[in-house]
């Protein structure tokens, strides 16, 4: 058996010169990318990032540098920033009182470790559409931003430096 069999698939991609040149497409697909999976997973946005920018002939640097969009800091804005997007499209009012009213009953029952399975399910109800919808609009939103600024300052900076 053949060492490394199972990168024999990925040879042919790797050695693809769109990877690994900083040019105006291979930059703005890796800037998508990145934005995308940086907003849609909160776990392994790297690795994600780095498979799709292989298959769709990115640049696996930019794709991965652009992951950094969320980090510990921004994470629980950009969440909170995609409930309320999400809570708008789904038509859901997030409805201060009654959010909050949720949140703290599962807050209160947050230690009691018999009722913690009806409290997440009640929990990821209530606030897991919304969420969920909301992400996705986000990360689709940021990608296409992402890649139209790439291509615009690309051709900006084309034009002055001439």
């Amino acid at each position: 058996m053949e060492r490394y069999a199972i990168l024999k698939p990925w040879h042919g991609r790797l050695k693809h010169r769109s990877l690994w040149v900083f040019d105006r497409h291979s930059v703005a697909r890796g800037v998508a990318i990145g934005f995308f999976f940086g907003i849609l997973t909160p776990v392994a946005q790297m690795l994600f990032a780095l498979i799709a920018a292989l298959v769709l002939r990115a640049n696996p640097v930019v794709a991965a540098g652009s992951t950094l969009i969320t980090n510990p800091l921004t994470l629980p804005v950009v969440y909170y920033g995609a409930y309320r997007i999400g809570s708008f499209v789904t038509g859901r009012n997030p409805g201060g009182e009654q959010s909050i009213e949720v949140s703290e009953d599962a807050a209160a029952h947050a230690l009691d470790v018999a009722g913690w399975y009806p409290t997440l399910l009640d929990w990821a109800s209530t606030i897991g559409p919304p969420l969920a919808v909301g992400v996705v609009t986000l990360a689709l939103a940021a990608a296409l931003t992402g890649y139209l600024v790439v291509h615009a300052l690309w051709g900006l900076v084309r034009r002055v430096r001439r």
